[in-house]
């Protein structure tokens, strides 16, 4: 009698150990619940769906930054890299949990049409046609996913920065095409003013009509020129609002002036540093080779045995039996194999890779220094020397014409000159904001997280 009752204790033991093994046991790896807390921090926005978050205002004259700031939590583009990122964290769970489940299995005798308590048996394992993995598997399948997850993680912290150098490009295109229609509308005063001045020498008889025919041509293409890009700023309306999730012809009032300049803050040396330490996809990189690393270890640990358990008693409490199986990959060896220098090779890949980009980003921070610099020195002689100049030398033309000491064709070379100038200025003033901007993506500034 006490041996049967230790047999049935045994059985109970045996059959909750095999529950609690097949129910609870999921592997939470370090670093889980902190980026899964990330994660919910960085999307609070994106957890309503989008036809109810309703419209985000913008102030009457948004500026650059208003406008990035309404794009970080109205993109679509970058709402999918979110919601990529919280389902790799979701695949941590999965992956450190057994894939087999509790099997309950209730038999029973009949003989002669009757049966007893004695004659029915109830039997608890796992599925037959899954293995209980060795839990190491398990841990360093959990430990992949959750570096798979932090690299998804980074990659939205990427998308942001491409985000912020999307809008912020098409607005300095924007803005830069508003400043050209100024500038042109500056130099059809001009030749309007010419054009009049010429047609009263015509009058007078020291013009030709011949120079108010070139006179009025040249207001008119400078009409044309400002229509023409005037025409362009639907679309460049349009670009900028399709990225702040807006419709195309929503307002979006012109910028009043070219944006101003910034400083680089940094030196080389630091700049590169600083790509180095905080580049999103160096460090997105990074997480994948620390789980491609862990890989190698779980297609090490195919080697170790899994297993099969069940417990079953019959329902008189007489009879229990226990059993275990252990699944070993004799056969398996080649392919086991296979897979350890499969791994292996995805790792030195993924180094490859990082090394790889670490020496693109820095080849493209000193291109772009490179060219922040030279437009900073061309500024610097435009502003002070060659515009102060050409401006000098239209009115030297526009007096020497009004006297009768210089031609027209002198007039309009010189105004052409001055329009050819003010429009590389402005050229150069939004490619140096881009290249800023293309730095600052480079080495994870002037964003918040």
């Amino acid at each position: 009698m006490r041996s049967a009752t230790i047999l049935r204790s045994v059985f109970f033991a045996a059959a909750l150990t095999l529950a609690a093994l097949l129910a609870g046991c999921t592997v939470h790896p370090p670093g889980e619940r902190e980026e899964r807390q990330a994660a919910i921090a960085a999307g609070k926005r994106f957890e309503k769906p989008a036809e109810k978050r309703g419209q985000l205002p913008l102030p009457d004259a948004p500026t650059a930054d208003d406008l990035v700031q309404h794009a970080m939590l109205a993109n679509a583009d970058l709402e999918t890299r979110y919601w990529q990122w919280r389902s790799a964290i979701e695949q941590i769970p999965q992956d450190g949990t057994q894939s087999t489940t509790l099997n309950v299995a209730l038999g029973s005798t009949i003989t002669r049409g009757r049966t007893s308590s004695g004659m029915n048996s109830l039997t608890l394992g796992n599925d037959p046609m899954t293995d209980i993995k060795w839990p190491g598997k398990l841990d360093a399948a959990a430990r992949i996913a959750l570096q798979n997850a932090r690299a998804a993680g980074l990659r939205f912290r990427k998308a942001q920065f491409e985000l912020r150098g999307k809008v912020l490009a098409a607005y300095y295109d924007y803005a830069l095409s508003a400043e050209l229609i100024r500038l042109s509308e500056s130099n059809r005063q001009l030749l309007d003013t010419t054009a009049t001045i010429t047609e009263a020498r015509n009058r007078a008889g020291s013009a030709g009509q011949q120079d108010v025919l070139k006179a009025r041509n040249e207001v008119d293409l400078a009409n044309n020129d400002i229509q023409t890009m005037k025409a362009q700023l639907p679309s460049q309306r349009a670009t900028l609002n399709a990225l702040l999730d807006r419709p195309p012809d929503a307002p979006l009032p012109v910028p009043e002036a070219l944006p101003p300049a910034s400083s680089i803050g940094h030196d080389d040396a630091q700049l590169l540093a600083l790509v180095a330490q905080r580049n999103p996809e160096l460090s997105a990189l990074a997480a994948e080779a620390r789980g491609r690393s862990d890989a190698v270890q779980l297609a090490r640990l195919q080697y170790f045995p899994d297993f099969n358990l069940s417990a079953g008693t019959d329902l008189a409490g007489i009879t229990q039996n226990l059993l275990g199986q252990a699944t070993l990959p004799l056969f398996r060896y080649e392919a086991l194999n296979a897979a350890i220098a499969q791994a292996q090779a995805n790792l030195r890949a993924t180094d490859a890779m990082r090394r790889q980009t670490t020496n693109d980003l820095a080849a493209q921070v000193i291109l772009d220094l490179a060219t922040i610099r030279d437009a900073d020195r061309q500024l610097v002689l435009f502003d002070q020397t060659i515009l102060p100049r050409t401006r000098h030398m239209v009115d030297v033309a526009r007096t020497s014409y009004e006297s009768g000491h210089a031609t027209l064709l002198d007039l309009l070379d010189s105004q052409r000159t001055l329009i050819s100038v003010d429009r590389l200025v402005a050229n150069l003033r939004i490619l140096r904001a881009k290249r800023l901007a293309d730095l600052e993506a480079a080495a994870a500034l002037n964003l918040e997280p």
